[in-house]
């Protein structure tokens, strides 16, 4: 304030906080074993407070405790403004003791509590967590900042040490006490005064040992003279009880000032216990009239050690007197009483409840006779009381304004949204009035229980009383109304009637480290803060004369200005009069809706000028005799004005200096509460003097004269209150979603637009998502969430996020107050912090911190309310509100509307800070722009281009989150059209439409615009995204029809990665390139297509079909071969695995390239040909062939050819085994052998499943047969003939040498054939395996043939003969075999017969050998005479 004189005639107005969470009570019983009072003393509620002295300790700062007794129960709550306390509600409760003072009392490291009930004295200390003797709070764990001093109150706290009994002294019960405790804290003392005595008792800290003396005057008669001296004068013992009593210490002494019944005042020595100083109030006083205690009670404050306040209850009135201890100047040890007569002070003709007294101001609690309370101060200067000013006190909940809302709307609504209005009605006060509607007795955890349960709760129990009355009638709907009407209505009462009970003043205290005063309600409490100068002059009034003196100084002490402004608020107040409740409302509504202004008023003034048109002239014409009038007004406009149009822009939502995590000033959620009231309070009386005025202006200057400034800017503010008031007001869901209990009271939004709302944390991560908005946090609230307040209002929410450390900010900075370090006042800070938070909400202000919240929170239907309530007359932040509406309504499922906005306020990107800020912050072009607001250039139109092109992308990327598809393509057209052909951004938007086209499933429109990108790494990702897509939707058709222009390379390498990314189990990418190829007519590319898919299936499938599958590749691949020019029938073999997969088909067009050439890294590249390919595809059939048999065919993939068609032999796939030999060079016979048993075994009728092998082999061209074993002996025929080699016997041998072995016949047809081609092998193997008697059978033939007899049957084409070349007999066999069947005749005479005939067949051999050479001999003889003969005649003839 500008000076102490308008601080002590300027009013105080209360202040509650409101929407807390239910108190949490620590109970403890105090038991000290005393008789039961109760019964016997009426005692009245007392209360009261202690402020915390270390107003510089950020810890202990705007920290207090106040206190209400009543009966046996004490109650005390410790409360923070700044810090939300822990466990901070302690209720005491003594045992059928009455308490009759309670008294506290603050150390360096604890805080004392005394308690004095009528049969007990107690002390109890409470530690304090402190940082240290600094005050500071840095090095106290967050978690010990918030513990109140009752954290760790116990059952501790009935140690017998603590309390001592005083029962025993009386046998009537003491109605008056006092305690207080030294300095040094060592000894407490109590003083208990009953109806014929005083009592002091003296407790020592330590060990709680207590001392009781009576204090009484040292009598020179008997008692019973004393009495008759008494009587004789007039005088009893009950004028001599005292009423009210206070302890001083000064320089080590203890006293006891005690204020008695009969108007006398006594200062009693703590030490002598007798009397050292007395003053009498009966006379020399104005107001004096007999000795005797008039109506009311006398009592005594203490200000100080040496100061003190008395009210002294007269039979013709009362007064306030202070007084003071002073040393006695007749006496060096003595003291005296001076009372200070310039502060005799009538008081008020009201019954005093409470009051409370400080060096500087008089705070008394009054009550009438109709029961109202009264709260006023008296300011003391120079020990004078200047004048008494009136605190306005809250109000209880106006019926009327409820009854008028209830109008056209279902009682039900009306009601729930009047009574669970944020902050209205406590949810005790609800609770208890539930019970009382029910009559029945229950008990709700009202901790547990959220606000939106209780509602349910309570709207159940009045539809149960509507339906217990309708019993199950079907009745017309007005009668239904009136009975609904009428039971919301007694529930309605029950909750005002317990409202106004649990809302009933106690008392008061003086907190004077904070600068303030605390009322004490019954079941909550209320502070005191000073009034600005319009609420001063519309709540309180004054005498004009008086108050135009002590405002001037606001007004450059210009006194003429101030009166005039007087005179004006004069007759605005008494405007404010004149208009009814039902009018405000309806003018309230009205406003809401948007009407003009001046039709709003001007239908006021029609109905002002019918129900009171003489006062309404009457005022008028004061209004216009107001000397000065237009600067009188201009200074009223200039008052009601916010802010300053030319101080510069600051960013207070960037400030994070009191973002602490323990909270800041006023961080607990009473500070917010008491913030958010104050702010409500302060605007709606604005908004009052607002319409007054707008009222009287319009009187004055009729319709016609509407157009002038200051009407115009009385309007704009009418306007701007409005709106702060409905900030402040209005109700906001924490837990459902935004806005759904929001305007019930109203009903103007319709039911329809809920159904379009989502829960305000995904918007908020769609909006982070966006690069918008990174959300917004609750740094001092946080902890009220979850504890059932599941609504708050608008205003509070933004002060527990952002709005409080904002504020806090720019009180900083404007007022360059240090709020670290000053000690704290809450007259002057609180008033400042309230301005700055009016700043940032005011309407026109150029601080976005609210805008920026509101889109935060992204409550939607708030949002779009706020701006519609600013739309059309606020010229301030426009685009940044339509951008705003655009956010909101695209959330809200509007997509339509929202596009519109959007694409109006492009142009304007840069035009905007809130837009920059939030648009443009994340981007690089945010920086440049910066640095040309700071130097003063004009943004060039390149940035601006620029700045529109990164606000569509943003606006897309929101689109894209609703996943609003036509209105993406929309706005990336409308980009397009403002970029130019050859900007780099385009391609960005091409692929935008391009991604757009590919989601609604319009391939071919996606495929234009990506053969359209200006940009070629653009277009190739399109073109990934594309296949990708039409591959996952299995439209092939749609890829091959596509002519890939320019792409065709690109969309071959895509393919080929995404053929070679995907499981090669399910893969159908390998058959879509083999197409792809074959349309095309590149037939060695589709052919390594299908061979790398058959290495896939070999190396990386595990699946039951891959070896078919594989198969089938292979067999693609020989086909695709096959059609290419037999000089170019060969493919690179592509690598896989670890190594790096060549590129399919890469550069195989090129006639003239090597097989052998190795490539760019180095790697040979593999040639593979067709016979190459065709062993691969014999394996992978042999492969398949034996998974049919084996389930670990799988582990034989790595197996060589020759292993491979051995485990096929041993599996009886003899064909597919000698298949698999060919173009091998391993050797076949063990596949022989193997089945050359399994026919000896089938001969032999050893195995019964001869057929079920057989059938696994390839029979087609064997002549069926009835046994298994012929057709298995066929089988070995055809096999033979089909895999011998011409000219050799190996297999044969092998055959034979087996069946030897086995000890088995050979089949003829066997011998026959191996007789044509080796007989003499043949014969050696019988010989060798000791068949003797076959291989004589089989020597015979030989023989015999050698002779002529059948040589056609054997290998030799002809026999001996003297024409005939010789023969190679085979001696040694035949001479082995001679000596064989030797050595068996002796026992065998079938031996010995087969011997005897042997040996003749080769002496008949020997003979015709013998005449055979000597004919040839002879012969030659012959011959070589002829020839010489021949030679010797030659030359005759020549």
């Amino acid at each position: 304030m500008p000076n102490s004189t308008l601080s002590a005639n300027m009013s105080y107005r209360e202040v509650i906080p409101k929407n807390l969470n239910p108190a949490e009570w620590i109970e403890v019983k105090i038991n000290t074993g005393t008789q039961s009072t109760l019964q016997d003393l009426k005692t009245f509620e007392t209360s009261g407070g202690y402020c915390y002295k270390r107003c510089n300790s950020k810890q202990f700062r705007n920290r207090f405790i106040y206190w209400r007794a009543n009966q046996d129960v004490l109650e005390l709550s410790e409360v923070s403004l700044d810090i939300s306390l822990q466990r901070n509600h302690l209720r005491l409760r003594f045992t059928d003791s009455a308490v009759l003072n309670v008294s506290l009392a603050e150390q360096l490291t604890s805080i004392t509590l005394l308690v004095v009930t009528v049969s007990s004295v107690h002390r109890y200390m409470f530690p304090l967590k402190t940082a240290g003797q600094d005050g500071g709070c840095g090095t106290i764990p967050e978690d010990l900042q918030s513990q109140s001093i009752f954290y760790d109150v116990n059952e501790k706290i009935n140690d017998p040490s603590s309390f001592y009994v005083t029962d025993s002294f009386g046998t009537i019960p003491p109605n008056v006490a006092v305690s207080h405790i030294s300095h040094d804290a060592l000894t407490a003392y109590f003083a208990v005064a009953y109806e014929d005595k005083l009592l002091l008792h003296t407790m020592n800290c330590s060990s709680g040992h207590t001392i009781t003396n009576e204090v009484k005057e040292p009598y020179l008669m008997p008692r019973f003279l004393s009495n008759l001296k008494g009587a004789l004068i007039g005088r009893s013992e009950t004028q001599e009880a005292a009423m009210s009593m206070a302890f001083s210490e000064i320089e080590g002494q203890i006293y006891l000032l005690v204020l008695y019944r009969n108007n006398e005042l006594r200062l009693w020595s703590g030490d002598g216990l007798q009397t050292v100083a007395s003053a009498n109030f009966f006379t020399g006083s104005n107001h004096a009239g007999s000795g005797a205690q008039g109506p009311q009670n006398n009592q005594l404050r203490k200000i100080n050690d040496r100061d003190y306040c008395l009210f002294i209850s007269h039979d013709n009135g009362a007064e306030f007197i202070c007084l003071s201890i002073v040393p006695d100047p007749g006496d060096n040890k003595g003291i005296m009483l001076v009372k200070h007569e310039e502060t005799a002070e009538a008081a008020p003709q009201m019954d005093l409840i409470n009051f409370d007294a400080t060096n500087s101001h008089i705070w008394a609690l009054w009550s009438n006779a109709e029961g109202e309370f009264h709260v006023s101060a008296g300011h003391l200067s120079s020990k004078k009381v200047v004048k008494w000013v009136t605190a306005a006190l809250e109000t209880p909940p106006d019926r009327f304004r409820l009854i008028m809302d209830q109008d056209h709307v279902n009682p039900r609504e009306a009601y729930c949204s009047y009574i669970f209005h944020p902050g209205r009605f406590d949810r005790h006060v609800i609770t208890k009035a539930l019970y009382m509607f029910r009559r029945v007795n229950m008990q709700l955890d009202v901790k547990q229980l959220s606000m939106s349960v209780l509602k349910e709760q309570v709207c159940t129990a009045v539809e149960d009383e509507i339906q217990n009355e309708l019993k199950d009638f079907e009745v017309p709907d007005d009668v239904y109304w009136e009975i609904a009407t009428r039971l919301w209505g007694r529930f309605y009462s029950c909750c005002e009637q317990y409202h106004i009970k649990f809302s009933e003043l106690m008392g008061l205290a003086v907190l004077g480290g904070m600068d303030a005063v605390c009322l004490v309600r019954r079941q909550s409490f209320s502070l005191l803060r000073p009034c600005e100068v319009l609420e001063h002059l519309l709540l309180i009034g004054s005498d004009s004369k008086k108050v135009a003196t002590f405002v001037a100084p606001i007004f450059r002490n210009d006194p003429a200005m101030a009166t005039g402004f007087v005179n004006v608020m004069q007759v605005v107040t008494q405007m404010e009069g004149l208009i009814s409740e039902d009018m405000k409302i309806e003018m309230d509504k009205q406003l809401y809706d948007r009407e003009s202004p001046i039709e709003v008023i001007s239908k006021v003034v029609s109905r002002l000028a019918a129900l009171a048109a003489e006062n309404v002239k009457t005022i008028t014409q004061k209004f216009q005799d107001i000397p000065n009038l237009g600067p009188a007004v201009e200074m009223l406009l200039d008052v009601l004005s916010i802010i300053d149009p030319d101080a510069p822009p600051y960013d207070y939502s960037a400030s994070s200096r009191f973002l602490q995590p323990t909270g800041a000033l006023f961080g607990s959620e009473y500070g917010l509460a008491i913030l958010a009231e104050t702010v409500k309070q302060m605007a709606m009386i604005r908004f009052a003097v607002c319409r007054n005025l707008l009222i009287l202006q319009y009187l004055v200057c009729k319709p016609g004269g509407m157009k002038t400034l200051n009407i115009e800017t009385n309007i704009n503010y009418l306007n701007c209150y409005s709106t702060l008031v409905w900030i402040a007001d209005t109700p906001i869901s924490l837990t459902a979603p935004a806005g759904l209990y929001l305007f019930l009271n109203l009903l103007k939004v319709a039911v329809s637009l809920y159904k379009s709302l989502f829960f305000s944390e995904a918007s908020i991560q769609r909006l982070s998502r966006a690069l918008l908005f990174s959300g917004y946090t609750r740094p001092y609230g946080s902890q009220l969430r979850n504890t059932g307040n599941d609504q708050t209002t608008l205003l509070s929410l933004f002060l527990q996020s952002k709005g409080l450390f904002s504020a806090l900010a720019m009180v900083q900075k404007t007022d360059s107050l240090q709020l670290e370090t000053e000690p704290f006042n809450l007259r002057d800070v609180l008033l400042q912090i309230v301005g700055s938070i009016n700043k940032m909400l005011w309407p026109e202000s150029p601080i976005y911190v609210f805008p920026e919240w509101l889109l935060g929170t992204c409550q939607h239907i708030i949002v779009q309310d706020y701006v519609r309530l600013l739309s059309g007359w606020c010229s301030t932040k426009t685009y940044a509100r339509r951008f705003m509406l655009a956010v909101s309504l695209l959330d809200c499922g509007e997509a339509h509307k929202a596009v519109h906005e959007f694409q109006e306020i492009a142009s304007w990107v840069v035009a905007d800070d809130f837009l920059i800020e939030h648009v443009l912050k994340s981007t690089q072009l945010y920086s440049k722009l910066q640095e040309s607001f700071v130097r003063g250039e004009a943004i060039s139109a390149e940035d601006t281009h620029a700045a529109m092109v990164q606000y569509y992308l943003k606006v897309i990327k929101l689109y894209e989150q609703h996943s609003a598809l036509d209105y993406i393509n929309h706005l990336a057209n409308e980009a397009m059209k403002v970029l130019g052909s050859n900007d780099p951004q385009l391609p960005m938007f091409q692929s935008i439409v391009f991604n757009i086209h590919l989601q609604w499933g319009h391939y071919d429109q996606a495929y234009h615009a990506l053969v359209n990108n200006a940009d070629t790494s653009r277009r190739k990702d399109c073109l990934r995204q594309l296949v990708i897509t039409l591959f996952n939707t299995k439209k092939l058709q749609l890829l091959m029809r596509f002519s890939y222009h320019g792409l065709q390379n690109e969309f071959e390498d895509i393919v080929e990665s995404r053929a070679r990314a995907l499981s090669i189990d399910q893969n159908d990418v390998y058959n879509f390139l083999y197409a792809f190829h074959t349309d095309q007519g590149n037939m060695r590319k589709a052919a390594t297509v299908m061979y790398e898919q058959a290495m896939r299936l070999q190396v990386d499938s595990d699946a039951p079909n891959a070896l078919e599958k594989r198969c089938s590749s292979l067999l693609v691949c020989l086909n695709s071969l096959h059609l290419v020019d037999s000089r170019y029938r060969w493919i690179a073999k592509p690598s896989i695995g670890d190594e790096r997969v060549a590129s399919i088909g890469r550069a195989e067009d090129e006639e003239n390239e090597l097989r052998d050439e190795e490539d760019t890294s180095g790697q040979e590249v593999i040639v593979l040909e067709l016979a190459d390919i065709r062993r691969e595809l014999v394996h992978a059939e042999a492969l398949l062939e034996l998974s049919h048999f084996r389930k670990d065919a799988a582990s034989y993939d790595r197996a060589s050819p020759e292993e491979l068609s051995y485990l096929l032999a041993s599996c009886g796939l003899y064909t597919a085994a000698l298949k698999l030999s060919r173009g091998h060079t391993f050797s076949v016979l063990p596949i022989f052998e193997s089945l050359t048993t399994a026919c000896v075994t089938a001969t032999e009728d050893k195995s019964p499943n001869a057929w079920s092998w057989l059938q696994n082999n390839d029979m087609t061209d064997l002549p069926h047969r009835n046994n298994a074993a012929d057709m298995a002996w066929a089988l070995l025929e055809k096999l033979l003939g089909d895999n011998e080699e011409k000219n050799s016997t190996l297999i044969k041998k092998s055959i034979v040498n087996r069946l030897l072995v086995m000890n088995a016949f050979v089949p003829q047809w066997l011998m026959d054939s191996y007789k044509l081609e080796n007989s003499r092998e043949l014969l050696h193997l019988f010989v060798k395996h000791n068949r003797l008697l076959e291989a004589a059978d089989l020597g015979h033939e030989m023989i015999g043939g050698m002779l002529g007899a059948g040589c056609e049957y054997f290998d030799f084409k002809h026999s001996v003969n003297v024409t005939n070349p010789q023969l190679a007999f085979p001696i040694n066999t035949i001479d082995l075999l001679l000596h064989a069947l030797k050595v068996n005749s002796k026992d065998d005479i079938e031996y010995k017969m087969a011997s005897i005939k042997l040996e003749e067949q080769v002496h008949r051999y020997i003979d015709t050998v013998k005449r055979t050479t000597e004919d040839k001999m002879g012969m030659a003889i012959l011959q070589s005479r002829e020839e010489r003969q021949q030679q010797q005649q030659q030359p005759f003839f020549h």
